[in-house]
């Protein structure tokens, strides 16, 4: 029970992953994809083997998806509030003022 368990948490962790990859960059490529896949199934070797936790797998990649997440996040907020030159009547609607208008004559 516990296997499929981790089965679960790994797939959910494997799909998140892919997500944040398409939410970044569009559409992943095979190439990314079979890399990730390849990742989970040496995993699973590799934890025999050397004795690893048997949830070590499931918190790297939620570590790694959280990382994807955060990075994204952070490049939208970055491109929302980036500095940039702004008009005086930009910067006065900013705070909350107007500015009067010109008089012309």
């Amino acid at each position: 029970m516990a296997t499929v368990e981790r089965s679960r948490t790994a797939l959910k962790a494997f799909k998140t992953i892919i997500t944040e990859i398409k939410k970044a960059n569009g559409k992943p490529s095979e190439q990314h994809i079979n890399f990730i896949k390849d990742q989970f199934k040496n995993h699973k070797l590799t934890q025999r083997v050397n004795m690893n936790g048997p949830k070590e797998l499931e918190g790297l990649a939620q570590t790694y998806a959280t990382y994807l997440h955060s990075t994204r996040e952070l490049a939208e907020l970055h491109e929302k509030y980036k500095g940039r030159e702004r008009t005086v009547e930009e910067s006065a609607r900013l705070v909350g003022l107007q500015v009067p208008e010109r008089r012309r004559d």
